[in-house]
């Protein structure tokens, strides 16, 4: 059955006939030409039999599923761990939409992506006609119902913690980057996706077990443990792949010419002139030279401990959050 009650829901132009039939109600019918195609996707009509596989390659994330067990290295184990848009643009990151659903609260330095939610998931008719398990008019099988439905509730959850103020409202139904279909209240939305917010993990896909992912962590872990080269490349071109190794060579390339020019100095200098001229200067360069040395090893220790602590302390996090998890304390 529906997570929400008719009453509740935001698209009421969606009706099953006695014959089980989904279709449009008598006020739709009456709009002419009659729109008999599944709400927002022209594409299919109401009754296509091809629409659970739509379903299935808009919201399942099959990639991420199969990478969950080792998603607590990406993200925190928290289902609630989104950010709300608001929250998103504080960080510095633009939303992106996106209709990739393994892309959906995805980020990467600057951007967020965010797969809009689509109107037919805003009717209590859809859901009772092709998510509700005892319907027989629909000829899948019950783990491929059940999966497509875990991943749509999974999506529309992350929506109760995306939009949790006016101001989120007020970003998603911006039209340079709407995520919410036209003519929604806030009152009204707020009553509907109150009805996703506490569903529990178990009603969810695996990777709604997570929430915001990072995508630069996603492209490290997909190739160790599913030995692809990257889950996804966000440069269309080489000169912006390639340009991001141009700091890190830069940082090389001085450090080494820091420590080489240095032991130039060192063996130039060797031992100090016997009469004594030049002497102090010829130690001064010396010493100028072993102190670089120790300077430029220093950095490289400092950033290398840096790295470790903030490797270590997110790991030490996250097994807590996997042991909380599993004890039950919140």
């Amino acid at each position: 059955m529906a997570p929400f009650s008719k009453e509740k829901q935001l698209y009421d132009k969606l009706e099953i006939t006695p014959n089980g039939d989904l279709t449009r109600n008598s006020v739709a019918r009456s709009i002419k030409p009659p729109k008999d195609y599944l709400p927002g996707e022209p594409r299919l009509g109401i009754n296509d039999h091809r629409v659970y596989e739509y379903l299935q390659s808009e919201f399942m994330t099959e990639t991420l599923n199969d990478l969950s067990p080792h998603l607590w290295l990406v993200a925190t184990l928290d289902s609630t761990h989104i950010s709300s848009l608001r929250h998103q643009i504080v960080r510095g990151r633009n939303v992106i939409i996106t209709e990739d659903p393994g892309l959906h609260l995805v980020w990467i330095y600057d951007r967020v992506f965010v797969k809009p939610m689509p109107k037919y998931l805003l009717s209590h008719a859809f859901w009772e006609f092709y998510l509700d398990d005892a319907n027989p008019m629909i000829p899948i099988s019950a783990d491929e119902r059940e999966n497509t439905k875990k991943a749509i509730l999974g999506f529309m959850r992350s929506y109760a913690f995306l939009i949790d103020h006016k101001s989120d409202f007020d970003l998603a139904t911006n039209e340079s980057s709407r995520l919410l279909p036209k003519n929604i209240k806030y009152s009204a939305f707020v009553k509907f996706i109150m009805e996703f917010k506490h569903l529990p993990d178990e009603n969810v896909s695996l990777r709604y077990k997570f929430g915001d992912l990072r995508l630069s962590r996603l492209n490290f872990w997909i190739t160790i443990f599913q030995g692809r080269f990257t889950y996804h490349n966000v440069h269309g071109y080489y000169g912006a792949y390639f340009a991001r190794f141009y700091g890190p060579l830069l940082f090389v390339f001085g450090v080494l010419s820091v420590v080489l020019s240095a032991m130039q100095v060192a063996l130039a200098v060797g031992q100090p002139l016997e009469d004594g001229s030049w002497s102090v200067f010829a130690y001064t360069c010396r010493g100028f030279a072993t102190c670089s040395i120790f300077c430029v090893a220093l950095i490289i220790v400092a950033l290398l401990a840096m790295l470790v602590f903030r490797s270590l302390r997110e790991t030490i996090f996250a097994l807590k959050a996997i042991y909380k998890r599993k004890a039950g304390i919140k």
